[in-house]
């Protein structure tokens, strides 16, 4: 009987114990790998990077940099540091550097999104991006072996001289037809329309054959006061409404016409050789467009030498070249926003410059029933026709502003120079295709009296 006993209560146990050893088993042993366990974390910053380029580990970019050194340190940038690179195989790049303690989210990722959303031969190439680091997020574009317009404007011819060597003038308009390019794109080809916001000549980046790459991109925004805005304007903060253009205070606004203003500083840059100007809106850069824009007539070339980069040799075409420029250059600096020139009309006009001034194309105008360059020239010149009568009265304000507004130009043949045949059958053609500056005309009449 105890044997029983014995037997019964060993068997009771011995499956109490197997019990325990299966429920353990079901608790710890692992079962079929789900897709989701296999799946990488996400990354801390949950910006879409699809279509911006290949992603890099930061120890590749540390390796390319070494390790951000001194020696391949190029600029402080709006966004970020800037920094040569050699990619394994010997890949040269560019190398953004946005620490996040120092920068606003903002400075990569409105790249990043523009990158994903858009593309155009005249914007700076990203190649990959490397958003794994907690506090450095680092964005890689190719390389431009001439770097900017404002450092390769002048180069030493040799290492033994101290000589500077410019840029020749096909070069120059070269430059200012691709920077028209880009923001024509931003401006007209884009849903919203695109406000680049820095255009400058150091944001004007080129190639080894002098293409021209817009850098610069972080400060793009929708134009202001479009009812589509959607594309990026989660990403920035909402600019100034007030414009450092003319006025000279405000942070930079979002509306094209801001754009064609700093475009035309870029191109009288180009037309005189004098940089910097095109970087700030200070008082110096304000007293100098005073000194200047008088210089650009519609009806004297040759005044336009007075302010042309002396290092420039031109002949007769490429004088009136620089001085078809310097007419695009003063339409785009107009005080009045809403009088500036689009950028397809300024686009063309640099795909055309000899159309610009050459008078035989004015005088033939009317007999052309083809009406494309008509238009072309009515959209570029006419806007300046509506403000012209209220620029008039206006001279305080025109001295204020450093540079006056068009007269109308039904009224340009009774105020032009005595030398200058304004004939009826001209006056459409011409004067209303090209009125004259109102300090400009004035001036020319005070001499002749």
């Amino acid at each position: 009987m105890d044997m029983k006993v014995l037997v019964l209560v060993l068997v009771l146990l011995l499956r109490r114990y197997n019990t325990g050893l299966t429920n353990q088993r079901r608790s710890t042993d692992i079962g079929p790998v789900r897709e989701s366990d296999s799946a990488p974390q996400l990354p801390k910053d949950p910006t879409n990077v699809s279509g911006s380029g290949d992603p890099f580990t930061y120890e590749q970019l540390l390796r390319a940099t070494g390790n951000f050194s001194d020696t391949n340190f190029i600029k402080h940038g709006h966004s970020g540091d800037l920094f040569r690179g050699i990619l394994e195989g010997g890949i040269p790049v560019v190398i953004k550097k946005v620490n996040s303690s120092s920068f606003k989210k903002e400075s990569y990722t409105t790249e990043l999104e523009l990158f994903r959303k858009l593309s155009h031969t005249r914007f700076i190439p990203l190649l990959g991006h490397c958003l794994e680091h907690e506090t450095d997020k680092l964005l890689v574009y190719k390389y431009m072996p001439n770097g900017d317009l404002a450092n390769s404007f002048y180069r030493a011819i040799n290492s033994d001289d101290d000589s500077l060597k410019s840029l020749d003038w096909i070069t120059r308009l070269k430059v200012a037809t691709g920077a028209a390019e880009g923001l024509c794109y931003l401006h007209h080809e884009c849903n919203p329309p695109l406000v680049h916001r820095d255009i400058q000549a150091s944001s004007i980046l080129l190639d080894d054959k002098f293409e021209v790459r817009l850098g610069s991109l972080s400060e793009v925004h929708c134009q202001e006061g479009d009812t589509h805005q959607k594309v990026l304007t989660r990403l920035l903060r909402k600019p100034g409404t007030s414009e450092p253009g003319p006025s000279g205070s405000g942070s930079a606004s979002a509306t094209c016409a801001y754009d064609v203003y700093c475009f035309g500083k870029v191109l009288l840059e180009l037309i005189t050789g004098k940089l910097g100007i095109s970087k700030v809106e200070d008082t110096s850069t304000k007293e100098w467009l005073e000194q200047t824009l008088p210089c650009i007539s519609i009806y004297d070339k040759e005044m336009v030498t007075k302010i042309m980069d002396p290092s420039l040799i031109v002949d007769e075409d490429l004088l009136e070249e620089v001085w078809a420029m310097a007419i695009i250059a003063r339409s785009c600096l107009n005080p009045k926003p809403s009088k500036r020139p689009s950028m397809k009309h300024i686009l063309r006009a640099l795909e055309n410059p000899l159309k610009v001034v050459r008078e035989e194309s004015f005088s033939s105008m009317k007999l052309r029933t083809t009406s494309s360059r008509r238009s072309w020239n009515a959209a570029f010149f006419g806007s300046w026709r509506q403000s012209s009568s209220e620029n008039t009265n206006i001279s305080g304000q025109q001295n204020r502003e450093g540079f006056s507004g068009i007269r109308q130009s039904s009224r340009v043949g009774s105020h032009s120079s005595g030398n200058i045949d304004h004939s009826s059958s001209n006056k459409r053609s011409s004067n209303e295709i090209f009125p004259e500056p109102i300090d400009i005309q004035d001036t020319e009449r005070l001499d002749e009296n």
